[in-house]
C-alpha cells in the first residue's frame, strides 16, 4: 500500500492516564496528526483535578510533535469534540479512537489497506478485545433500527426463542471474528473506527452536533450507507477497548436514543409514541424461569467459580436478553473469570453462558449480581 495520510482523534475527559496509554500504543505517529481534544471542563469544584489532567496532557504532548492539543475550554461532548478535530484535518483517512482503547500502528495500517483496496468502503473497525489480556471479544455494534427495537421487546415473551437467537448470534460472531476476511456490517461503533474523509464529506459531515454522547456513531453509520458507502469489520486487525457498563450512562443513552429515532426514523418514532409503545410490548422477565440464578451478590471471581461449580465462562451480557454478548475468542479458550477480568466487570447484573469444567456438559445461562464489596 502506498503511503497514505491518517489523522487520529482522541477525546480526553478527565482521563489523562488512559489517554497517554492510547498515545503510547500509537508510538511515534508518522502518518499525520494526532488531534487530542481536551474536553475537561473547568467548573470550580473540580478545577484542581482538571488543571492537573490538562497539565499532564500538555506536558506529554510537548515531546510529541505529531500531537496537536485542542482545548475548547468546556465539555463539548464526544461528537462535537471529534468534529473539532475533523475540521482541522486534511488527511485521507481519519481514525476515531477512544482514550480507553488501544491500537498499534500495524493494525491501523491494516484498516487503511482495507479502505484503500475497496473504494466504496466508508468506514472500518478492527476486531476489538474487551481487555488487555485479549481473553474476551466485543461484539459488533448492535443494529439500531425499528425492527431490532421491536424484536428486543418481543424477545421478552419467549425464553426458548431468545436463548436460541442469542446462541445463534454468538456462534456467528465467533466465526466472523475468527476469520481473516473483512465482513460487512450495518453499523460501526465509534470507539475504534477508521473513516474515509471523502465518504464523511459525502454524508454531510462527521457527527451530528445535536448528540452529546451515544448514538452519534449509529447516526453516522446510516448516513454513510445512504451516501452509497458500506461499512466493515476487518478481523485481521485488532485493538482493545476496556468498555465498562457503567450505570450512570443510562440516562444519556436514553436521551440520545430518542434523538436518534426521532431524526432517522421519524414516522416510526411518532407511531410508537416516542418509543413508549415499543416499551409496552416487553414483558417482565421471570429470572427464576429463564436462568439459573445465583441468589447472593458475588464479590469475587473465586466466589463466582464456587457458585458455578468451577464452570467455564463462554460469554456474558449485561442484558437479560443475553445479547449482545461479550465472548471468548473460541470455546476452546473458555475458562472461569480470573481476578483481572472480574476487576474490569463493573458492579451490576449480568447473564453469563457457562459450561462445566469437563467440557461435555451443555452450556447454560446463569444470572448473577456482581457486587462491589
Amino acid at each position: 500500500m502506498e503511503r497514505v495520510s491518517i489523522d487520529v482523534a482522541i477525546v480526553n475527559y478527565r482521563c489523562a492516564a488512559d489517554t497517554l496509554q492510547a498515545l503510547a500504543r500509537l508510538a511515534q505517529w508518522r502518518y499525520g496528526t494526532v488531534w487530542l481534544v481536551d474536553n475537561s471542563a473547568h467548573e470550580a469544584d473540580v478545577a484542581a483535578d482538571t488543571a492537573a489532567d490538562t497539565a499532564a496532557l500538555c506536558e506529554a504532548a510537548a515531546g510529541m510533535p505529531w500531537v496537536t492539543v485542542l482545548s475548547p475550554g468546556s465539555n463539548l461532548g464526544f461528537g462535537r469534540a471529534c468534529n473539532l478535530a475533523f475540521a482541522g484535518s486534511k488527511a485521507e483517512f481519519f481514525l476515531l479512537l477512544n482514550p480507553d482503547a488501544r491500537i498499534a500502528v500495524e493494525d491501523v495500517l491494516l484498516l487503511a489497506s482495507a479502505l484503500a483496496d475497496q473504494p466504496r468502503l466508508g468506514g472500518v473497525s478492527p476486531k476489538i478485545f474487551w481487555n488487555e489480556q485479549r481473553s474476551f471479544v466485543l461484539p459488533a455494534a448492535f443494529p439500531q433500527t425499528p425492527w431490532h427495537s421491536i424484536a428486543l421487546a418481543l424477545a421478552t415473551h419467549s425464553r426458548g426463542v431468545t436463548q436460541w437467537a442469542a446462541q445463534r448470534g454468538l456462534n456467528g460472531a465467533m466465526r466472523q471474528m475468527a476469520s481473516n476476511s473483512p465482513f460487512k456490517v450495518p453499523f460501526l461503533a465509534g470507539s475504534v473506527m477508521l473513516l474515509r474523509r471523502k465518504a464523511v464529506l459525502s454524508s454531510h459531515g462527521l457527527f451530528d452536533p445535536d448528540y452529546f454522547m451515544f448514538f452519534e456513531d449509529s447516526d453516522l453509520s446510516l448516513r454513510l450507507r445512504s451516501a452509497g458507502y458500506s461499512l466493515a469489520i476487518v478481523p485481521a486487525a485488532s485493538a482493545e477497548h476496556e468498555y465498562r457498563h457503567k450505570a450512570f450512562k443510562a440516562g444519556m443513552m436514553e436521551k440520545s436514543q430518542h434523538q436518534y429515532f426521532s431524526k432517522q426514523y421519524a414516522a416510526f418514532y411518532r407511531w410508537s409514541g416516542g418509543l413508549t409503545r415499543v416499551s409496552a410490548l416487553a414483558r417482565p422477565v421471570d429470572l427464576e424461569k429463564w436462568f439459573k440464578v445465583i441468589a447472593k451478590p458475588v464479590i469475587s471471581a473465586q466466589e463466582f467459580a464456587h457458585h458455578t461449580g468451577n464452570g467455564r465462562v463462554l460469554a456474558f451480557s449485561p442484558s437479560v436478553l443475553m445479547m449482545p454478548a461479550i465472548f471468548r475468542p473460541s470455546f476452546e479458550q473458555a475458562r472461569g473469570f480470573d481476578a483481572q477480568e472480574w476487576a474490569l466487570l463493573e458492579p451490576g447484573n449480568y447473564a453469563a453462558l457457562i459450561c462445566g469444567p469437563d467440557r461435555t456438559s451443555k452450556p447454560e445461562w446463569v444470572y448473577f449480581t456482581r457486587a462491589e464489596f
